[in-house]
């Protein structure tokens, strides 16, 4: 082993042993990010009205958005979030460098993720890897932190409350503006949005790269105002949580735990949606409410997507270890194996199907078709990863971060000789 003030990494000496259900984990999250990601038909920001609409032409096409907005948006890039912090634990636990040699080769790791996440984002802007390396270094602030400050702090940033308490000043305390100002930004913000679906829609593979490099500010600034920068790192610190406690790795031990998560955050998550609904009936549906039933449902819309969250993957931890599951678990463990790879590979599949420079089918088809699409695309990934990981020990993008990380190719034999 180096010395601690060495500046070069040295190559681990064996690779620690995985554990399945996170990587079933891993895997199921990532078909949830595709589903989001095909009903918006790969889009990373606001779309024109005008092309929204289609998903309000047809039963089918309600009734799929109806499905994505309270089952999937907002729920499984917090499920990944979870998973990556998760890991963090696990390589910090599993870790015999000092604690210098550590935090050199994980910070150069982020780094490394932070520069694939911006060449994805060249190609679609709603790449979520440039955030994770930002906040990954907020993360190893917390890696001495008492575990109960921890679960603390998590759970004050999966609730959104940093976005809580700005808006609540904006809301009550702030200079509002004036009807003038907010048609005139309204109006902005629509030539905005239909320049860049024009590119999107219509332009060529040039001119989508040169959009989504100058729309990266536009992304920084929706992660703070939407409070989803606090929230990625709040479940970033539940993983971290997660991993202290060891409940991954003594899955048996916690199983109770698990069932309790499950009921209490099922429970939850179904009356916030019977509030919704009655508040929809009572209110009406094109009312504006008052400002004080804004706030609170906004709260309870984050503490809503949150405990959906949790049920996820707690419920699912539950399913993945019994052994009528195993068909499932050990394709989507394959997926989740090589999770950086197969979330770029969306995004390529993706953008070829629904930009310019492809099929162009973006704003063509409604929700209920395109979520059909998700179909053919998650089983060829299953397929793929498990004929990779038969002959290789990592995935392509994997193998790149892993041996950029060390400085030193990693090796890349088959599995079976």
């Amino acid at each position: 082993m180096y010395a601690p003030d060495t500046p070069t990494f040295p190559a681990p000496v064996s690779k620690p042993t995985r554990i399945q259900v996170v990587d079933a984990l891993r895997g199921f999250a990532l078909l949830g990010i595709l589903i989001a990601h095909v009903s918006v038909w790969f889009d990373g920001g606001p779309l024109p009205g005008s092309v929204y609409q289609i998903n309000s032409q047809g039963a089918a096409n309600m009734v799929a958005q109806t499905f994505v907005g309270i089952f999937i948006s907002g729920k499984f890039y917090t499920f990944f979030s979870f998973l990556f912090g998760l890991s963090f634990a696990l390589m910090l636990t599993r870790s015999t460098d000092s604690d210098g040699t550590f935090l050199r080769r994980f910070a150069w790791r982020l780094l490394i993720l932070g520069a694939i996440g911006f060449l994805h984002h060249l190609h679609w802007r709603g790449d979520i890897l440039s955030i994770y390396a930002m906040l990954g270094f907020g993360m190893l602030l917390f890696r001495n932190v008492p575990t109960r400050w921890v679960l603390v702090a998590a759970i004050l940033l999966v609730l959104n409350v940093p976005a809580q308490i700005r808006n609540n000043y904006n809301q009550f305390m702030a200079p509002q503006p004036t009807k003038a100002q907010n048609e005139q930004r309204q109006k902005e913000d629509e030539k905005l949005v239909e320049a860049n679906y024009k590119v999107i829609k219509q332009g060529t593979y040039a001119e989508v790269v040169r959009v989504n490099l100058s729309e990266f500010k536009t992304k920084m600034q929706f992660q703070f105002e939407s409070g989803r920068i606090y929230i990625t790192l709040g479940f970033f610190l539940l993983g971290l949580y997660a991993g202290r406690r060891r409940l991954f790795q003594q899955l048996g031990e916690y199983r109770p735990f698990f069932r309790r998560l499950t009921k209490y955050t099922g429970l939850l998550v179904l009356g916030i949606i019977l509030l919704f609904v009655a508040a929809i009936l009572t209110i009406g549906p094109n009312n504006q409410p008052p400002k004080v039933i804004e706030v609170i449902f906004g709260f309870l819309f984050d503490l809503g997507n949150a405990a959906l969250t949790v049920f996820y993957i707690s419920g699912l931890t539950l399913l993945f270890q019994r052994l009528s599951w195993q068909r499932v678990v050990s394709p989507l463990a394959a997926v989740g194996k090589m999770a950086l790879t197969n979330y770029i590979l969306q995004s390529v599949i993706g953008t070829l199907l629904f930009y310019g420079y492809g099929l162009g089918l973006i704003g063509e088809i409604g929700t209920a078709m395109v979520l059909l699409l998700t179909i053919p695309v998650f089983l060829a990934q299953v397929l793929f990863s498990q004929f990779w990981l038969s002959r290789f020990h990592y995935g392509p993008l994997e193998w790149l971060w892993r041996s950029l990380t060390y400085l030193k190719p990693q090796p890349m034999q088959a599995r079976h000789s």
